[in-house]
């Protein structure tokens, strides 16, 4: 295994740190953030290390940790499974003879100062099936693990798998609260209402108490801290259909930054280091950028989500799906487009697109260029005068 990378490097650790007495949140310990979705493709994993990025380049201690088997957060930040010199697994004991190692000694560097990252090493089916195991009947271990770094971390974000498994019962279990990324399509937009549902019922079932309207219980844990839209694209019309409908439904509940369709998030992986780093100005890094501020700022300020309010949404979705008319929400967050675009109404479903429609519209943008002149324009940036989407 190749760790010359990582050899030397300089890592928070528990016994060369002292811990700060305050964290940017103004809080004595790190906050704790899953990103959660049920459907993949959704942009999880590039928020987790853009947003993580953006947040340490405002000053946070950032860890990052990966509980998808897939491994994308290292993949991300430039290494292969095979190139990990310690992984999320190790916390896990071998055997009675053989500990677990501390997550705080297992966080390796990434290319950005203040951002560290864990990972999963997974390689072959039964080393997913193991580490599954161990998440699903040994959750208390990464519980653990994850409250000892709340002490050098002033931020933890973990990428949680598309799907309700083991994997993202601990990181749930592990978290203060929770992110929602929203994909503009119809698809990802349907299935928020039966996840905000599975993390009700669960917070049930593990937090049986619900006495938290009382001067005397302690806060309500794990709470819904937003979503926001991700790909999205006011030039289509599902990408607007979506948007409205997204407000509509949630409310307040949905941050007023989005984060668009771009070709410079889309080359994260062949890079190897978050958007943020190499093109800051990009309209996806701008939006990363307003999404950090907008998540501190709503905790500093307290309007964060409330039990009431999600439960309000998750009937107000309920009667959408029945085929009931929506109740209006109480507030309305800044949409994410500032320019008016033509809305869709509510009774009525997105217009349909006929594919020469769909190549006269993609003609237009082009402005006539050929197909070699937009891939040349697109990674050299020769072009000048034209709509740049990055």
């Amino acid at each position: 295994m190749d760790d010359a990378r990582f050899a030397g490097q300089d890592l928070p650790s528990a016994h060369g740190r002292t811990p700060r007495d305050r964290t940017p949140w103004n809080t004595v310990e790190g906050r704790v953030i899953s990103l959660v979705s049920r459907k993949g493709g959704v942009g999880k994993t590039t928020s987790a290390v853009n947003l993580g990025a953006a947040l340490a380049l405002s000053g946070h201690t950032v860890l990052i940790i990966g509980t998808d088997p897939q491994c994308g957060v290292c993949r991300t930040l430039g290494t292969v499974p095979l190139e990990l010199p310690s992984s999320l697994n190790d916390i896990f004991a071998a055997g009675d003879e053989t500990p677990g190692q501390n997550l705080t000694d297992l966080a390796l560097t990434s290319p950005l100062e203040n951002l560290y990252f864990v990972s999963p090493r997974i390689i072959t089916l039964a080393e997913e099936e193991t580490y599954l195991d161990n998440l699903g009947n040994r959750a208390e271990v990464f519980i653990r693990e994850v409250d000892q770094a709340r002490q050098l971390y002033d931020t933890i974000l973990i990428d949680c798998p598309p799907s309700l498994g083991p994997a993202t019962r601990a990181a749930l279990l592990a978290s203060d609260s929770y992110l929602v990324p929203i994909q503009a399509e119809e698809l990802c937009r349907e299935s928020i209402g039966a996840l905000l549902e599975f993390v009700d019922a669960f917070k049930d079932r593990t937090y049986p108490h619900g006495d938290h309207d009382t001067a005397t219980a302690p806060p309500a844990p794990l709470t819904l801290e937003g979503m926001f839209l991700t790909m999205a694209s006011e030039r289509t019309r599902m990408g607007r259909h979506v948007a409205a409908r997204v407000s509509e439904e949630f409310g307040d509940l949905v941050f007023s930054a989005g984060v668009p369709r771009t070709t410079r998030l889309s080359e994260m992986a062949l890079r190897g280091k978050p958007a943020v780093i190499y093109d800051r100005r990009s309209p996806g890094s701008r939006a990363y950028f307003d999404l950090a501020d907008e998540l501190v700022n709503r905790y500093s300020s307290g309007t964060g989500s409330s039990p009431s309010l999600i439960d309000d949404m998750i009937a107000s979705m309920s009667r959408s799906l029945a085929g009931e008319p929506l109740a209006a929400p109480a507030a309305r967050p800044e949409t994410v487009y500032q320019e008016p675009q033509p809305q869709v109404p509510e009774a009525q479903s997105p217009e349909m697109v006929s594919l020469d429609d769909l190549l006269a519209e993609e003609e237009n943008r082009g402005g006539g260029r050929s197909d070699e002149d937009w891939e040349e324009g697109y990674w050299s940036g020769d072009f000048t005068g034209r709509d740049r989407l990055n």
